[in-house]
């Protein structure tokens, strides 16, 4: 009886230390897996950093229309096959028409309107300028879903809006101060432009948000966003008999040089970057993810100062991180 007494102890304690063993390598994973999430996160928001860069450059060379153009023509197929890879058919099937449509009309807003309007800002005050004001579209969200919705706003929140809005009249003022921005007609045109691309864009995030339901994956709402948003830019460019100019504006070696940097930024941003944040998503909690993903404008700094060459007052990286530290506010 002792014997077998012994025996029981010994495979308890054996069992327990098992279990322990196993508990131990899974809170393991799980703190790996929250890193590798996190640093997802910070790729994906390098990746709209090079993204704004190329594209504010393409921008003044062939037009910021034409660039928003012709990036969804070449984004638009690479988008079909990742999602070919991963739900195993070109196009989304089986979506109800209510979702269907919202998350198509979200398109239109994000990838036409609301890309005109970010894009020209590219090109009337900087990548960087134009990236911190952008950092007002989650307060925009907010407020949309707090009219619209009757979610309810906390003090962290409203105090995260102030912030954020802080943050950016103070980036505006400190390269205004400095002349970085070019002159005041342009800086005001440009500061505009990215209000209504921010705005635009946080709509477009409200209504595909609405759209959305549990059995749609994200690869997928994005393909109908880009087809919708492509179809949207093809009326446009057709309203302003500039579509075959579009394309024209390719030619000859400088043409091709800009072609391959729009290629070069489609491959990076709606395909890499999405591919990523929507990883990120699974492996980290969704403010984090979104927080971090919000650091666009300040990895912007040391590449325009170090690879533009660009002038950047103490006052302007210190007004970049109020507004960004603003915007992860709204997400706590």
């Amino acid at each position: 009886m002792q014997q077998s007494d012994s025996v029981f102890l010994s495979e308890s304690s054996a069992t327990g230390e098992y279990h322990l063993y196993r508990s131990g390598l899974l809170c393991h994973y799980r703190a790996m897996e929250l890193i590798i999430g996190q640093l997802l996160a910070l790729v994906t928001a390098l990746c709209w950093a090079q993204n704004s860069l190329i594209y504010a450059h393409v921008g003044a060379q062939v037009s910021s229309n034409t660039t928003a153009h012709i990036r969804i023509w070449i984004a638009l197929p690479l988008m079909l096959l990742v999602h070919l890879v991963f739900e195993g058919t070109l196009f989304p099937i089986g979506m109800d028409t209510y979702s269907f449509v919202l998350i198509g009309l979200s398109g239109v807003l994000g990838f036409c309107i609301a890309d005109l309007f970010i894009f020209s800002s590219f090109v009337h005050i900087g990548a960087r300028q134009t990236m911190v004001i952008m950092t007002t579209s989650p307060l925009f969200g907010a407020l949309l879903a707090w009219v619209f919705t009757n979610e309810v706003l906390t003090p962290l929140q409203i105090t995260g809006m102030v912030v954020t809005l802080l943050g950016v009249a103070w980036v505006v003022l400190a390269d205004r101060s400095s002349g970085v921005a070019g002159d005041r007609r342009k800086i005001f045109k440009g500061i505009a432009i990215a209000l209504g691309g921010s705005l635009t864009q946080a709509i477009a995030y409200v209504m595909a948000d609405k759209g959305m339901t549990e059995s749609i994956p994200a690869v997928s709402a994005n393909v109908v966003r880009l087809t919708f948003g492509l179809g949207a830019l093809i009326v446009f460019a057709t309203a302003r008999k500039s579509f075959v100019r579009d394309f024209s504006r390719f030619t000859g070696k400088a043409g091709h040089k800009a072609l391959v940097l729009i290629l070069l930024a489609a491959i990076v941003g709606p395909v890499l970057g999405i591919i990523l944040n929507l990883q990120a998503l699974k492996m980290a909690p969704v403010g984090v993810v979104t927080t971090l993903s919000q650091l666009t404008p300040v990895m912007l700094l040391p590449l325009e100062k170090f690879v533009m060459k660009r002038h950047i007052t103490l006052s302007a990286v210190i007004g970049t991180l109020v507004a960004v530290a603003g915007s992860a506010l709204l997400f706590i």
